[in-house]
């Protein structure tokens, strides 16, 4: 069974920062260079100096953005601009923001400590494939810092929404603990919840539950690395210790309020690449229209095609011309793929970009794409756009529909997983609105 657990919460105080969306970030595998220095800029105690520090000249094993993050860290607990909270508390947050089309949404969701689960258990269920970079660089992270920052985004599937239906009275009855804004426009309000019978009620409702990774893959499996190494350092652990538990954020997969974006994809470093032959090749699979009018013509007819073709877009480097590609049979896949890949994945539009195009056409392998040697990920189609024009050595950007939360769910449930970044959760759960920390024999609770 799931366990789900309150946690004594690490804060920013009040006092020393008046303005909390000076402090918070968005996680760290979304912040380019430019915001990193915009976070840095916006306050001495902006979390990002934590989370995802600058590279500096010089750095070294002795010094360098995991140490100094680690040594931020414990400075700030020290000086009270960070302080634990005497109770035990999970969090219930709401995020206000604009759908994919501009319409307004909430998402409901709350913060807890969750006890760490291998995976042959069978209680969290992962949808992503993981890079082995970002794995190391969280864990030495996790290692100098011994907290964990920023919470792993997980969906549990309630569909008579009874776990927060006593939670959700809290807007109605108490103002928030923390408000704060973010850069894409959403806003995250934040209760405490202390009271043991409510959270009682909240982790009875869940320990029958399995979880969905929507976002943090590598963050878990970091997590559970470092429980490891940690049983090996202390033989004599009791299980109880706080390392034996992730910050996870929590949100009901069959409540409104969910919205998944897509993740395009930049092509780069192909030898010997020419564009008429390449359009050849595909036509022999998809059928390719070029598309004459704006970006947003594209974008608005790979929309109306969702769920009921596989779909993508496509535009090359120095070209002005777009295309839009429909997969002609899906028995190409089948024949591809069969006895290499279980059927719920060989239906997913990302993997007839990776697997049919990127591996059999192109020549990009599965390897070659976990190292990201010929690939690279980009948020927003206008963005994408500009990547292929402009950054040096781009050669193509295919554009994706969202993958759907049904095939998200079966996906999962059949213990599979989808090539990285085939999912886009917005909005992202907010880094610095509360840290769960990693040191002590006591720092759980148990309600």
């Amino acid at each position: 069974m799931a366990e789900i657990l309150p946690f004594r919460g690490i804060r920013f105080h009040p006092g020393h920062v008046p303005d909390f969306d000076a402090v918070v970030t968005p996680p760290y595998d979304v912040i380019g260079a430019d915001m990193q220095e915009r976070l840095y800029r916006r306050s001495p105690y902006n979390i990002v100096r934590l989370d995802y520090g600058k590279i500096l000249p010089g750095d070294d094993d002795v010094e360098n953005r995991y140490t100094r993050a680690g040594r931020y860290f414990h400075q700030w607990l020290a000086t009270g601009v960070l302080v634990q909270e005497k109770e035990c508390s999970i969090y219930y947050t709401e995020q206000d923001y604009a759908g994919e089309f501009g319409e307004p949404m909430t998402r409901k969701g709350f913060l807890a400590a969750v006890r760490l689960e291998d995976p042959e258990s069978g209680l969290y269920l992962p949808h992503e494939r993981t890079l082995a970079g970002p794995k190391a660089d969280r864990l030495r992270l996790m290692q100098t810092c011994r907290a964990n920052l920023s919470p792993i985004f997980s969906l549990y599937d309630d569909p008579r929404m009874r776990v927060l239906r006593d939670v959700e009275t809290l807007p109605l009855s108490s103002a928030p603990l923390v408000t704060v804004t973010m850069e894409d426009g959403s806003r995250t309000r934040m209760w405490r919840i202390s009271d043991p019978d409510r959270i009682r009620a909240v982790a009875a409702g869940l320990s029958a539950n399995s979880f969905f990774i929507a976002d943090g893959h590598h963050r878990y499996e970091t997590a559970l690395k470092y429980r490891d190494l940690r049983r090996e350092e202390i033989p004599t652990y009791t299980g109880r210790e706080s390392w034996n538990y992730v910050l996870m954020y929590l949100s009901n997969l069959s409540a409104p309020g969910l919205s998944v974006l897509p993740t395009h994809r930049a092509v780069f470093g192909l030898e010997g690449f020419r564009l008429e032959t390449f359009l050849e090749r595909l036509r022999r699979y998809f059928h390719v229209e070029e598309i004459t009018g704006p970006l947003r013509e594209l974008m608005e007819r790979m929309r109306d095609l969702r769920g009921r073709a596989h779909a993508l877009g496509f535009t090359a480097r120095g070209d002005d011309r777009r295309w839009l590609l429909t997969l002609r049979d899906e028995d190409v896949m089948k024949g591809l793929l069969e006895g290499k890949m279980a059927a719920v994945l060989r239906t997913l539009d990302v993997t007839v970009l990776h697997s049919l195009i990127l591996e059999h056409l192109l020549g990009v392998d599965q390897k070659a794409q976990e190292e990201q040697r010929n690939l690279s990920y980009v948020k927003g189609h206008e963005e994408l756009v500009r990547v292929v024009q402009e950054e040096p050595g781009m050669q193509l950007g295919f554009l994706l529909n969202p993958t759907r939360l049904e095939e998200v769910k079966a996906v999962a449930e059949a213990g599979e997983r989808m090539p990285q970044k085939s999912t886009f959760f917005f909005p992202k759960i907010v880094t610095g609105l509360v840290i769960h920390p990693l040191f002590g024999e006591a720092e759980t609770c148990r309600a």
